[in-house]
């Protein structure tokens, strides 16, 4: 059964490219109290776990691009050593963002994600400006749950890969890889 058709897609596109538009600057005030800073997108009116059409979806990792390339000028500048990557998840692409970390950040932005995978970037995005420029990883997107939550899951979980695992704390849990995040990093 296909979801309803979004009404008004002209005007949401509309909108979009306008939002689009507009430049996010680095908040290097933040970035130096914090150590990190990020670029989310807005998706309205699709949910963040929703696949919004694909002419959205290049849009919006043009966009990411493009202030990767800004963001990475300026911490070039001011940090010998950092982290700035472009996140892309599949299929909860309303999550992807372009992430800035350093000192403590940069480690911990490093070690996120799972063991890679044998995927390349699909074609639709490899077309765009500026994105053959970076180099892209997959890797496993991978999400931890109690053993409770996951025996309520039911067969959606069952179905995706799992192992057991633990916490920091030690407790007994169970990963769930529930998707694959690209990392577009400078070459």
């Amino acid at each position: 059964m296909r979801a309803k058709r979004l009404r008004g897609f002209g005007r949401h596109m509309r909108v979009h490219i306008k939002r689009a538009a507009s430049d996010v600057a680095l908040d290097t005030d933040w970035l130096e109290q914090h150590h990190y800073d990020y670029e989310k997108l807005g998706l309205a009116p699709w949910h963040v776990s929703d696949k919004p059409p694909l002419a959205i979806r290049k849009l919006w990792l043009g966009k990411l691009v493009v202030d990767f390339q800004q963001w990475h000028k300026q911490l070039k500048q001011q940090y010998a050593d950092f982290y700035l990557a472009i996140w892309l998840f599949e299929p909860h692409f309303g999550d992807s963002q372009l992430v800035a970390g350093i000192e403590e950040q940069k480690a911990h932005y490093e070690g996120l994600f799972g063991e890679p995978v044998a995927l390349s970037l699909p074609m639709e995005y490899q077309v765009l400006p500026g994105v053959r420029d970076l180099q892209w990883t997959a890797l496993a997107y991978v999400t931890p749950f109690y053993p409770e939550d996951f025996a309520s899951l039911g067969s959606w979980a069952l179905k995706k890969p799992h192992w057991p695992t633990e916490s920091p704390s030690g407790e007994k849990m169970i990963a769930v890889q529930i998707g694959v995040v690209w990392v577009g990093k400078m070459a």
